[in-house]
């Protein structure tokens, strides 16, 4: 059966805020078997909200909105729905009892603007917020269903795991699970990772084994799926040709499922209790303001160092006067020397030394050329 996920909010669609909602969503409805054709972002406007979701009507069987059900006038999802769907908004007093009472523990008086959010259309089933103030709904027609959620991601993913999925289950007369385990490359192209599993890919029913490639992040995803009746069966389907894979790759997997190159980066640090510092060259500071952002990064985490002029490097670092112009300081022993002097400089156990040109126009490369300094020497790749 097809889905459809509408993202509503103005600030989504002149991209003042990326909609993250809407992948989650897609991802987690994908575990229940539902086909996704569709997913659009309309403003607050209702007129255009209205034809969206006639549009997705036409089209769809489940349509997920979020965004769009807060206390504000240009909220406005519910006002569409109830149009659409010919049908009043009408009040409820539970839910608007379930807003007051999650003020209350804010120790705030709940305003009249909040009234509103207690309105849905007859005879739609209403979804309380334990964790915000923006109730959500089902409403139902022609055997179809228009399943509204708030958009902010925490509540979002509360409704999508504690409601919404748990209807779809039971509209689709889903007795199983259908679970998902990630796993996350780094340094191979999504086309070797295709050539080493090909055979378990082409063989795989359930478990299935999708790849997905994130260029900008330099990743390769793959997916393992497996349909059983619960959980734990699932895992235990999933678990041999994770080894297998592991076994053919696991040199270049870095983490699964919510784990981050980052994430695993800081907890690698933390664990050997060892510092790092980091200079580079024409870089924009990318290296060091990701390093600055992880957490637990004040635990590692000595000094970024950004430099675009060679005396400053002398003066900063002491590497020497063969860097005499700026192009010195986008080759290799660049890197090298930046490396040496940032960790000789801030006694620091690891220096990161980059150096290299970022390729801004078209069809232009980019060149890096990364040093590590430790005890035992300095590598440069």
């Amino acid at each position: 059966m097809k889905a459809e996920i509408i993202a509503v909010g103005t600030e989504l669609l002149l991209g003042q805020i990326v909609d993250t909602n809407s992948a989650y969503i897609a991802q987690q409805i994908a575990t229940v078997g539902l086909d996704l054709h569709f997913k659009c972002t309309v403003g607050d406007n209702l007129e255009r909200i209205k034809s969206t979701l006639r549009t997705a009507l036409s089209r769809s069987y489940f349509i997920i909105t979020t965004g769009g059900i807060g206390p504000t006038l240009d909220d406005l999802t519910r006002e569409a729905v109830a149009e659409v769907l010919n049908r009043p908004l009408v009040f409820q007093p539970h839910l608007f009892e379930q807003i007051s009472d999650f003020f209350r523990r804010l120790g705030r008086s709940v305003s009249e603007n909040n009234r509103k959010q207690a309105f849905i259309p007859e005879g739609a089933i209403p979804i309380e917020n334990p964790v915000g103030t923006a109730p959500g709904f089902i409403a139902e027609q022609n055997g179809k269903a228009v399943l509204s959620v708030p958009g902010v991601p925490h509540e979002m993913r509360y409704f999508m795991e504690h409601s919404v999925l748990p209807y779809l289950r039971n509209r689709l007369g889903i007795r199983g699970v259908i679970v998902s385990r990630v796993l996350k490359l780094f340094g191979i192209g999504e086309s070797l990772v295709d050539e080493r599993i090909k055979d378990l890919i082409e063989r795989g029913s359930n478990p299935t084994i999708g790849l997905l490639a994130h260029t900008q992040i330099g990743e390769v995803h793959i997916r393992l799926t497996a349909k059983a009746k619960d959980e734990a069966s699932a895992g235990e389907l999933i678990a041999p040709l994770e080894r297998e894979i592991r076994t053919r790759l696991g040199m270049f997997i870095f983490g699964a499922d919510e784990q981050t190159y980052e994430g695993i980066l800081s907890a690698l640090l933390r664990r050997s209790g060892l510092t790092l510092a980091v200079a580079e060259t024409s870089f924009g500071s990318s290296i060091i303001q990701t390093l600055k952002t992880l957490d637990g990064g004040e635990e590692f985490f000595r000094l970024g160092l950004t430099l675009v002029s060679p005396q400053m490097a002398r003066q900063l670092l002491n590497i020497g006067d063969s860097f005499g112009s700026r192009e010195d300081l986008l080759g290799p022993e660049a890197a090298r020397f930046l490396a040496q002097g940032v960790r000789d400089w801030t006694g620091a156990d690891l220096g990161l030394g980059l150096a290299g040109r970022v390729g801004k126009d078209k069809g232009q490369d980019h060149h890096v050329h990364i040093a590590l300094a430790h005890a035992g020497g300095t590598a440069v790749l």
